[in-house]
């Protein structure tokens, strides 16, 4: 019984309820270290049964990309369960896992074994809201883990800056037509009022196509005035493989100033804001900030819907029309169909809500009443839509939260979602 585990049955007071894990109130991260060291005493008085929720515990924390969020509870982690199965007397291990995905006639097979049982099987499918079938047989224990990738317009939320103060800047040094150069300057500084924050993370992600110079990273993290600890790229911290710095504390009197520069290696069509964060190691709450190279004269945007993107020049903003306008030159729009221009759909709408994002604007707007129906969106009114414009263009738009108005416009402007909600631009 682990109750007569010596001086250590008092500790055992602290098991979750689940008898599963040894709860930390200062994090997660602690709470996996504390939890592992717990594993390795198991282990030492051979306490096999009561371990074994422990690592079934462990199997339900790992990361997708592998790992426990730090490199010392990885280590820790990984440690303490290497020596279960080095030393647990487990029973036969024979288990058939079949996978049948949604469109497929045929299951993965999977065979796990004492010698395989701990590589990652993975199957993958394209379709979100579909049912996948698991069938296990034969003897053993596996654990099924079910991941949606997408992507999430960024946001930034001062709320959740509650430690430091961060602000980032991308400086242009050289705009060549072949090569672009920008300084990202990152200051950061402890919130606290009395101490410095202790060894901090900054976690930068980088903008499509653009590399860090390494030089200047090595530059801040040499010699006796070293401004950096060290830093590293694809790391268990980074699931995105993005740039690891490593600071060994945080001034709470003045901000620490990081400057490096990165350059563009290859020119895409659509750069989205990369995020900045800073957290400190035992306690990784983040500090998000966002950045993205300002657009220069004549540049084109792009909004972009999953994978099709538009192309719309600031001058082609989308603009709301006032004054006093006929009914005449309304219908005389509306019916428009030339081999230039084509007006497919008439809507009343209403401006329910605003959300103000990074590089998107986003309108969620009632269609009150359908006055010319399109052969993309079947049946919207009463119905929710969303309108998609940039930062830039919002005072050309002028949309008011409550107000009504009537938006027209082409087919190929409409464009649906995993929930088959029109986005219109």
């Amino acid at each position: 019984n682990i109750f007569d585990l010596n001086c250590n049955s008092n500790k055992y007071l602290y098991l979750s309820s689940e008898l599963s894990h040894w709860p930390v109130p200062k994090g997660h991260v602690y709470t996996l270290e504390a939890t592992a060291y717990a594993l390795l005493a198991l282990v030492k008085v051979e306490a096999f049964e009561v371990a074994r929720p422990v690592v079934r515990w462990f199997n339900q924390q790992q990361k997708v990309g592998g790992g426990y969020g730090s490199t010392q509870a990885t280590i820790m982690v990984y440690q303490a369960v290497s020596e279960y199965w080095a030393n647990a007397k487990e029973p036969e291990y024979d288990l058939n896992v079949d996978i049948l995905l949604p469109g497929s006639s045929k299951p993965d097979k999977y065979n796990f074994n004492r010698e395989n049982h701990f590589t990652t099987r993975t199957s993958t499918i394209k379709d979100i809201n579909q049912n996948v079938t698991v069938t296990a047989t034969g003897t053993g224990e596996a654990t099924v883990t079910m991941v949606s990738l997408y992507y999430a317009l960024p946001k930034e939320k001062e709320s959740d800056c509650q430690r430091f103060n961060l602000s980032v800047e991308l400086i242009p040094e050289k705009m060549d037509e072949d090569k672009e150069i920008y300084k990202l300057k990152i200051e950061v500084m402890s919130k606290d009022k009395k101490h410095d924050a202790t060894m901090s993370v900054l976690d930068i992600g980088l903008l499509t196509g653009f590399t860090v110079d390494t030089n200047d990273l090595n530059l801040l993290s040499k010699g006796r005035a070293r401004t950096i600890a060290k830093y590293e790229m694809d790391t268990v911290l980074s699931e995105r493989g993005s740039l690891i710095i490593y600071l060994d504390k945080i001034s709470h009197t003045q901000p620490e100033e990081i400057t490096f520069r990165i350059h563009q290696q290859m020119k895409v069509g659509v750069l989205q804001p990369a995020a900045v964060s800073v957290y400190e190691y035992y306690d990784q709450t983040p500090c998000v900030k966002f950045y993205h190279p300002e657009r220069r004269a004549g540049k084109l945007l792009q909004l972009c819907r999953n994978d099709v993107c538009t192309v719309c020049a600031e001058e082609n903003c989308s603009m709301q029309k006032k004054g006093n306008i006929d009914n005449d030159d309304r219908i005389a729009k509306a019916c428009e169909s030339t081999e230039t221009t084509r007006i497919d759909f008439v809507y009343k709408v209403e401006l329910r809500k605003f959300e103000d994002g990074l590089s998107t604007d986003v309108y969620t707007m009632r269609v009150l009443k359908v006055i010319k129906e399109g052969t993309t969106d079947v049946g919207p009114q009463g119905k929710l839509r969303t309108f998609l414009s940039y930062p830039h263009c919002r005072q050309a738009l002028d949309l008011r939260t409550g107000k009504t108005y009537l938006v027209m416009g082409t087919s190929k402007d409409i464009y649906k979602d995993e929930e088959n909600q029109s986005v219109t631009q």
